[in-house]
């Protein structure tokens, strides 16, 4: 039912209330009016009787004092017309009350009272005929006859028949009366029931009335506030339950969608602000990341930078060192003509060996920037590890070394040990930690050049007792234009390029080459490369 539909029905039934209260007054008026008029008719009436029997009365004593004072007849017959104007009159005011109550349309309805005004209009008109005729007696003298038909005639009609017919009417006015006496009454008893009546039913429908404007109208509008200062509160789990059909009930269901929406809009916002906030602190660890790493490749290259700055010094150092004593040994020949073969074999052969020293530097430095460049291949093909192995340990005797220094080779196995790569290039990878371990183990030392199998890879460790790298040395010993040679010692040809050149070619296989050292007691170099197949 709609919010309209209500307010119609609330006020039609204060109409409705109104409305019944102003017809049981209206009802409660008519019936007083009809009881006051009946008592007013009857009073009338009553009044009019009273008119009759006085006239009557004095029609009498006027006809009685024609013995008394003579035949002037003025006075009797304005006794006679005054007793016929109060039967008239109480004749009108029966036809009046007839009236209010029509009896089937008869012109004169036939009644008791108008049969008796007609009979006592008939008998006064019977009496003035035998007063005329006391009046010619007692004008013709004859005063006795005229007694007897007075008494018999006139005096005793009066007193019996007109007397009874007044009695009669006077009792049946009575009658009225007291019949409207106690229909006022029993009206006033109803006045009274019906106004408690009347209060009660008013007070019912009023109620009724509040309790619908209540639960149709105010209950609703106080959910929907209710509603309204919880979502204000920031409440939007908050429901208004009005289960009502009408418009506060299609305004409860759209308030309800309205916070549903919010709610979820107000959860998407906060999905999106800590996905934003988990992305800004992603994309924050990635440039705090990205920054580290920055730096770390500034550092790095201002590491390089200096090892460059100081391998361009200890190059320089390296070319001009053999350069120098190409030179001297060319000046000191020149400058003995007479110079025997002897001597100047012993100046050439020094000569050959600084060229070497001089063409596998250069050889190094070539081998680096091709690398650089991408211009090295590496010819992969089914390798025999311990063949490689095998010409490692042939080239190391004609190595150089200090005094005593010996070289220990181990093999953990015995059949063949495949794996996948340039035997050159593996030759050459495993040959630079031996070079350098030889180099720089002291004298009376051993180098062990071990070759195993671990776990499906292959490992090579070449072992030495010289002064071992500090942990920063082992950070760097795979970088290029690097050199230990404060910790390491020095060499004729140390400069910083065999490692990088070793880590690079290890790389190229898929392998790992990494230092473990304690400084001072000396290092371990390890290369693992994968098994590639069973051996055959």
């Amino acid at each position: 039912m709609k919010i309209k539909t209500k307010l119609f029905a609330s006020h039609l039934i204060m109409a409705a209330v109104v409305s019944l209260i102003a017809a049981v007054f209206i009802t409660v008026l008519r019936t007083g009016e009809t009881n006051q008029r009946e008592l007013s008719t009857s009073y009338e009436q009553i009044r009019a009787i009273n008119f009759i029997a006085a006239w009557a009365n004095d029609y009498s004593e006027q006809v009685a004092e024609l013995f008394i004072l003579g035949t002037d007849t003025t006075e009797i017959i304005e006794a006679r017309d005054g007793l016929l104007d109060a039967l008239a009159r109480k004749e009108d005011l029966l036809l009046a009350e007839m009236r209010q109550h029509p009896n089937d349309g008869a012109p004169r309805p036939e009644h008791p009272e108008l049969n008796r005004i007609d009979a006592m209009r008939e008998m006064v008109l019977e009496l003035d005929h035998v007063r005329k005729e006391v009046e010619v007696l007692l004008s013709d003298g004859h005063q006795a006859d005229a007694e007897v038909i007075y008494r018999n005639q006139i005096e005793h009609r009066l007193d019996s028949v007109l007397g009874d017919l007044i009695d009669s009417a006077t009792v049946n006015e009575r009658a009225e009366v007291n019949a409207a006496i106690a229909s006022s009454a029993q009206l006033s008893d109803r006045m009274r029931f019906l106004a408690f009546a009347l209060v009660g039913t008013a007070a019912l429908l009023a109620l009724g009335n509040a309790l619908m404007l209540h639960r149709g109208i105010s209950r609703p509008i106080s959910a929907l506030s209710e509603g309204a200062d919880a979502v204000g509160r920031g409440d939007l789990s908050h429901t208004v339950d009005v289960s009502s059909r009408d418009e506060l009930g299609a305004l409860a269901e759209r308030f309800n969608v309205m916070t549903s929406q919010l709610r979820d809009q107000r959860d998407r916002l906060l999905h999106a602000n800590d996905l934003l906030e988990k992305q800004v602190a992603e994309r924050t660890r990635e440039l705090s990341e990205r920054s580290e790493q920055v730096e770390h490749a500034n550092r790095r290259l201002r590491d390089i930078d200096a090892n460059r700055a100081q391998f361009f010094a200890d190059i320089s150092h390296e070319l001009r060192t053999p350069l120098t004593i190409l030179r001297g040994h060319a000046e000191v020949t020149l400058r003995a003509p007479d110079s025997s073969n002897e001597r100047l074999r012993q100046s050439l052969t020094q000569v050959v060996r600084k060229a070497d020293q001089i063409g596998r530097l250069v050889e190094d430095l070539l081998f680096l920037a091709r690398s650089e460049a991408g211009t090295i291949t590496v010819e992969t093909e089914p390798v025999d590890l311990q063949e490689v192995f095998a010409d490692v340990l042939l080239d190391c005797h004609g190595l150089r070394r200090r005094p005593g220094v010996t070289i220990s080779p181990q093999q953990a196995v015995l059949e063949p040990v495949m794996v996948t790569g340039d035997p050159g290039r593996l030759r050459q990878a495993i040959m630079i930690p031996v070079d350098n371990a030889i180099r720089v183990a002291p004298a009376g030392s051993v180098v062990s050049l071990d070759l195993g199998v671990v776990d499906r890879w292959v490992r090579i460790a070449v072992i030495d007792q010289g002064p071992g790298f500090t942990p920063d040395e082992a950070k760097q010993a795979f970088s290029r234009f690097y050199s230990g040679r404060r910790t390491r010692g020095r060499s004729d040809s140390g400069t910083g390029l065999g490692l990088a050149i070793a880590h690079w070619i290890i790389n190229q296989h898929n392998g790992r080459i990494s230092v473990h050292s304690t400084p001072g007691h000396g290092a371990e170099i390890r290369i693992d490369l994968p098994l590639s197949a069973e051996p055959k």
